[in-house]
């Protein structure tokens, strides 16, 4: 396997916000996210675990992981740039994700990023082991649908 992730550390807020700039502009273009000051909000809140996603030593995306409380999480933001899509690196990368973090999940789904849709109900149900994988109700404006599943981990044999 090629896809492998790091840690976004709080020095490299620039080049984070140099990658969240394209991708606001993909997934929710009419709200007015400075990437900037989103960047530092998430490398500084501890609540929120920030990844590379790196295809041998390039960086090819981020995924952003917000920790909720009573062990779930949300995948808040996950993105491969899209000259390295359509390789299987998002596949990849988000099986490292999910399976980084057994328990209950959730995520939401834009609504101008088609392509997302398609992704995620796909790579969901492969991944084998996703369980209660329900679709529902969009948690904001931006998107058009959520998914909630549970991630099982090698304790549940």
């Amino acid at each position: 396997m090629s896809v492998t992730l790091s840690l976004i550390l709080p020095r490299e807020r620039g080049r984070l916000a140099s990658l969240l700039a394209p991708y606001f502009a993909e997934v929710a273009p009419q709200a007015r996210i400075d990437p900037t000051e989103r960047a530092g909000q998430l490398l500084n809140r501890r609540d929120v675990t920030t990844f590379w996603i790196h295809d041998a030593a390039r960086r090819v995306g981020v995924a952003i992981v917000l920790n909720l409380p009573d062990d779930r999480r949300e995948l808040s933001e996950f993105m491969i740039l899209p000259q390295h899509r359509r390789r299987g690196l998002g596949m990849q990368a988000a099986a490292l994700i999910l399976n980084e973090f057994p328990g209950f999940w959730r995520m939401g789904i834009s609504r101008h990023s088609p392509a997302a849709a398609a992704f995620w109900g796909t790579r969901l149900s492969l991944l084998p082991n996703v369980r209660a994988l329900q679709e529902g109700a969009p948690f904001t404006d931006h998107q058009v649908k959520s998914f909630t599943f549970e991630i099982q981990g090698p304790h549940h044999g």
